[in-house]
């Protein structure tokens, strides 16, 4: 029988699969690195991942960095410090991280951390599992050394600010 993480490294390669036969065999030329966002604020997310990137350093750590800085800027309210609040008030994070080996590790339901980007690397290096959810994971983080935070902030907080 196949472990849970040789499961999840097979399923995302054959994830691979859609992107081959959507492109065929056009040319593509792609000079690697790369560093691609999706919205505004991952373009300081990728300042800080080229950094690493720049100086030879391994994707996994550039992903990592560079998640970061959407995580601790109070002023982002989709992830991490000054997240918008569940409807009962409470900050609860979901991260996952993969490296060129398609070794991963993810938490979910996850509060009190603001770098969830983190506590999931930890799950990928440091134990047998994928998946820490809720109050799991929170004691996971905290046996890493991680601290507990309050999330929320002021503007957060504000009733119909964040959806």
């Amino acid at each position: 029988m196949a472990s849970r993480r040789k499961f999840i490294q097979l399923g995302a390669l054959a994830s691979l699969a859609p992107i081959t036969k959507l492109f065929g065999k056009q040319n593509v030329v792609v000079s690697k690195p790369v560093v691609v966002s999706t919205w505004n604020f991952g373009i300081g997310a990728n300042v800080e991942a080229w950094k690493i990137l720049s100086n030879g350093g391994r994707a996994l750590d550039a992903v990592e960095a560079g998640a970061w800085v959407p995580e601790g800027d109070p002023k982002e309210t989709t992830v991490g410090l000054g997240g918008a609040p569940d409807r009962d008030g409470r900050v609860t994070l979901d991260s996952c991280i993969m490296d060129e080996f398609a070794n991963c590790g993810a938490v979910a339901c996850l509060e009190h951390i603001v770098h969830p980007v983190s506590v999931a690397r930890k799950v990928m290096e440091n134990t047998p599992h994928v998946f820490l959810v809720g109050e799991g994971a929170l004691q996971f983080a905290l046996s890493q050394g991680f601290k507990k935070e309050k999330l929320l902030t002021k503007e957060s907080e504000k009733p119909g600010k964040n959806g």
